[in-house]
């Protein structure tokens, strides 16, 4: 009997773990299908993804083939001819004779922190400064100014679409007084020597003009702003005050930068024989390596405008920083007034407090045989207040003694 229970328990365990195994198999199998089925999901959406990817940067590649800005031809007539862009990066290159390296300085979408003047030998004069982007040609000046309806990227270092728009007004601005400046000096007027200036030269001088001219404007404007500043602050001190000096000391440290850089462009071609020489377009002949006076002159007056400006910008910068110091030396006065102040209440109440302490060591009940007395209130309070008040009169005395500041030594030995 034990026999026949013990062959069929087997049998009934056999049946048993065949059929875990065949569940535990089937089981696999079914995460590994999941598996691959997961794999291929992936590979699809990986595939689809890189796909977007290509094409969005093919949109970039494409946009940054493009030169977002208008084109302004000044001639020699005096007419303002305008191009509107975008425009073809290769052709502009191929139209203007320019390299790739050029044209990145006359890029509007690029903020230029260092001004520059760029010379290529009797082809063309390149001036690549904040909000000047001009290329002088023999017969022509050429402008790229950037247009605020057609930015197909976000250009570098712009905030916003209204500081966008400040940018291209001021390009605006400048384009146009150039060319106003053109039409009254040789085209209205009629000057004896006027075809003794090359009109590089002219476009030269008048470009140099009138980035001289607009620092001058900033550096006013900066000038008023700290003048109403300054009688603020003499007035009364505010954190208001204290902030609109900050942002102030701030923007003149900016323009002064800027000035000099501005006047270092132009010292640099000045140091430079061949970058002179080869500023003569119209005049193409051989010259010697100091045969350049005009144009040299040129420069030096320009130099001499804006070294003027640097220095206005200079003593301006000083008198911020004395207003600066100068407030400093006020809230400085005004920190040891309440010091001093705070010092004197400390006095007054550790004097008032040795009176407390007298005051409790007499309102012990304990016997001194001294309360019989008629007149013990009367002595007790009076030398209390006497002891008070000597205290308070000597922390005082010591305190006016330790506040004087003197600025130069006794002659006592």
């Amino acid at each position: 009997m034990r026999f026949i229970l013990s062959v069929l328990s087997k049998e009934f365990y056999g049946n048993n773990s065949k059929k875990c195994l065949f569940e535990s198999i089937q089981r696999n199998v079914s995460n590994l299908f999941n598996l691959n089925k997961s794999i291929l999901n992936n590979r699809i959406s990986y595939r689809f993804q890189s796909s977007e990817l290509n094409v969005s940067e093919d949109i970039l590649s494409n946009s940054s083939h493009k030169l977002n800005c208008d084109i302004y031809i000044l001639t020699k007539n005096g007419n303002l001819e305008i191009t509107r862009g975008p425009f073809d990066r290769a052709q502009i290159c191929k139209e203007y004779n320019l390299e790739p390296r050029d044209l990145q300085k006359l890029d509007t979408d690029i903020i230029i922190n260092v001004p520059i003047i760029d010379v290529r030998q009797n082809r063309f004069i390149c001036f690549s400064y904040r909000r000047l982007r001009n290329l002088v040609e023999y017969n022509r000046s050429i402008f790229f100014v950037p247009s605020s309806d057609k930015v197909l990227e976000e250009p570098i270092g712009i905030k916003d679409a209204l500081h966008w728009e400040y940018v291209t007004q001021s390009y605006n601005r400048n384009v146009k007084y150039i060319s106003k400046l053109y039409n009254e000096r040789f085209i209205n007027k009629k000057l004896n020597n006027i075809n003794q200036i090359p009109f590089e030269f002219q476009i030269t001088e008048i470009n140099l003009e009138t980035i001289t001219y607009r620092l001058k404007l900033k550096i006013n404007q900066l000038l008023n702003e700290f003048k109403n500043i300054r009688e603020g602050a003499y007035t009364r001190i505010t954190p208001e005050k204290l902030r609109e000096l900050a942002l102030l000391k701030e923007k003149i440290d900016k323009y002064k930068r800027n000035v000099e850089l501005a006047h270092q462009s132009i010292i640099d071609v000045l140091a430079q024989d061949e970058d002179m020489i080869g500023m003569y377009l119209t005049d193409k002949r051989q010259r010697d390596i100091s045969d350049h006076v005009q144009i040299e002159l040129l420069l030096e007056a320009s130099a001499k405008q804006m070294a003027e400006v640097r220095r206005s910008i200079s003593d301006l910068s000083d008198s911020v920083h004395t207003l600066e110091n100068a407030t400093g030396f006020m809230l400085d006065a005004l920190r040891n007034e309440l010091i001093g102040f705070e010092i004197q209440i400390n006095i007054i109440t550790m004097g008032f407090g040795i009176g407390a302490f007298i005051t409790g060591l007499y309102g012990m009940n304990l016997l001194n045989n001294f309360e019989q007395n008629l007149y013990a209130f009367y002595i007790v309070t009076g030398m209390t207040f006497s002891f008070i008040s000597g205290i308070i009169t000597l922390g005082i005395i010591r305190l006016f003694r330790y506040r004087k500041i003197r600025l130069h030594r006794s002659n006592k030995n």
